[in-house]
């Protein structure tokens, strides 16, 4: 797990990374079940099926790749990045970039000052190795 006390400087940049299945991704899944070959749309699979329930768990780091950057904010902590990024807390320090869900488990969080990606886990935060993420 990842401890807070890592992240404990006061304001610091946060950037917030989901990933979004395509409906072509949804169609092929819709076709051939999870099971299924599902070609190019694998991992977008193991994504929504395995990493947004289990998290860091079943993360591969090739998935980055596949994950797209929602949001900026400056926060304290991860807990107020999490606040932010479900609607409440100081939403003055947060911008949205593009279409965004509430902040769940699986989504990448990326400190800037510091370089660390975090994953939100059921329970927590967990450091990430990633390769691929487009910032």
């Amino acid at each position: 797990m990842y401890s807070e006390e890592t992240v404990k400087e006061a304001h610091m940049k946060f950037n917030i990374f989901q990933h979004r299945l395509s409906s072509e991704a949804i169609d092929r899944i819709n076709e051939v079940g999870f099971e299924g070959d599902l070609g190019e749309f694998e991992t977008d699979a193991k994504i929504s099926r395995d990493v947004t329930f289990f998290g860091s768990e079943r993360w591969e780091p090739t998935m980055a790749a596949k994950f797209k950057k929602v949001a900026m904010c400056e926060a304290s902590n991860l807990e107020d990045v999490f606040h932010m990024g479900n609607g409440y807390g100081d939403q003055s320090k947060f911008e949205r970039i593009c279409d965004m869900r509430s902040l769940s488990v699986g989504d990448l969080v990326e400190c800037v000052d510091t370089g660390d990606m975090l994953m939100v886990d059921p329970e927590g935060w967990t450091a990430v190795s990633y390769y691929g993420l487009e910032a």
